[in-house]
């Protein structure tokens, strides 16, 4: 038999035994300065060998490791991740939304869903009845159109063509009713309005009296109304004031009649709190009751026979009645229609411009063209004829409400300056 092996025994390691601590004597006695003794060792044979650490140069104490370890480096190199993982890598610590998630039935082969059987029970009903089945609706196909920016349009569809904002957002824009309306003012009205014979740089004596009272006209009316205006504005005066002493006179009339009135109503409740009426009273009193009763009916009973009389005529009247609302209804309708010709109709809150009456009195009247004064302004007499034929709104008066005073407007005359321009080309 071979001999028997030995077993090992492993021992734990040899606890250091913990000294008494009781007093300062037994914690000097029992100092343990074996760490202290070995670290002092160490210097000294460290001295003996290369000398004091305070001689030796930097170069003894350090050194300069030049070269990486290439096996770490490429550790190191294979561990990092990129920029942009670590940015998609980045996500919220709050966990996002869920999404309700429905089942889906498994439908086994040949079974039949729900809403099948409900379009088998509605066919066989229809057929039932005899009624017809309705064909299926075919699934309409959207199919996104695409364009071609450089592509050009044909020539049957250049017309209809209009032009998006966005590519791939085919939306048609339909016209207003009123876009290829023609305001009938602006049929019966020139562009270009021929003035007044009278302003003419060389008119006739008549047209020209005219023209200048046609002005005078307007301006006299703008002065009527401010005058007007001013009446209604102005503080009663003292004389347009009733005096003192009428008011008092018309005071004591009305005290004076009061007390006379009461004395009627004192006789009044006298006669009312009289005797107890007789028998022969009472008959008399109910006679005259049934008296006017009987008179009454007798009234209405012969206004009912001249109605009855008179139908022929009412008949008559109510036909005057209707072709007079004829009548009237078409003279309304000529008269809206002669105001749409004349372009008076309103249009938004502003009123229509009217431009001022260019004339010039006898000494300013040239005797040629060439001595001829520009009058007027043409943007003016353009923006007016938009206006009064119904092209454009015209401007409303309550835009710029801040304003204090009304607006002046100047207009520039160039033939003025035209001696001084001759003066400065000579010089």
């Amino acid at each position: 038999m071979a001999p028997a092996a030995k077993k090992e025994t492993v021992t734990e390691p040899a606890k250091k035994v913990q000294t008494s601590r009781k007093g300062k004597k037994a914690w000097r006695k029992n100092i343990d300065i074996q760490d202290v003794d070995t670290g002092l060792e160490a210097l000294r044979s460290e001295e003996r060998v290369r000398g004091t650490v305070e001689d030796l140069p930097d170069e003894e104490h350090f050194v300069l490791d030049t070269t990486a370890d290439e096996k770490v480096a490429r550790q190191v190199r294979a561990q990092r991740t990129l920029k942009v993982d670590e940015i998609l890598a980045e996500r919220s610590a709050v966990p996002a939304v869920g999404r309700f998630v429905q089942e889906k039935k498994v439908v086994t082969q040949g079974e039949e869903s729900k809403a099948q059987k409900q379009q088998i029970n509605k066919l066989a009903k229809r057929k039932a009845r005899g009624l017809p089945v309705k064909p299926k609706k075919k699934a309409k196909t959207t199919a996104k159109p695409s364009y071609d920016l450089w592509d050009e349009p044909k020539a049957d569809e250049a017309d209809e063509v209009e032009e998006e904002a966005v590519p791939g957002q085919a939306r048609k824009v339909k016209a207003p009713s009123t876009m290829g309306m023609i305001p009938k003012a602006a049929k019966h009205h020139a562009a270009v309005a021929v003035p007044h014979a009278g302003a003419s740089y060389n008119p006739t004596q008549d047209d020209h009296q005219a023209l200048i009272q046609h002005a005078a006209d307007i301006e006299f009316a703008k002065i009527k109304a401010a005058k007007k205006i001013e009446q209604q504005l102005a503080k009663p005066t003292g004389q347009a004031l009733p005096e003192a002493s009428e008011v008092d006179d018309g005071k004591d009339d009305d005290e004076e009649e009061e007390p006379a009135s009461g004395d009627d109503d004192d006789d009044d409740d006298d006669k009312a709190t009289g005797k107890r009426k007789t028998t022969a009273q009472r008959n008399r009193e109910k006679r005259r009751r049934a008296m006017l009763a009987e008179h009454a009916d007798r009234q209405i009973i012969k206004r009912i026979g001249k109605q009855i009389g008179g139908i022929d005529a009412t008949a008559q009247q109510l036909v005057d009645k209707e072709a007079q609302i004829e009548v009237n209804t078409a003279a309304r309708i000529a008269r809206k229609e002669e105001r749409e010709k004349q372009g008076r109709r309103a249009i938004g809150t502003g009123h229509v411009m009217e431009p001022n009456v260019e004339v010039q009195l006898e000494d300013e009247l040239s005797e040629s063209l060439r001595q001829l004064k520009p009058e007027g302004n043409v943007f003016t007499d353009r923006f007016a004829s938009l206006q009064k034929r119904n092209i454009i709104v015209p401007p409303s008066q309550k835009k710029n409400p801040s304003r204090r005073y009304a607006l002046k407007v100047y207009e520039r005359r160039s033939y003025k300056n035209f001696d001084l321009m001759e003066k400065k080309k000579k010089q």
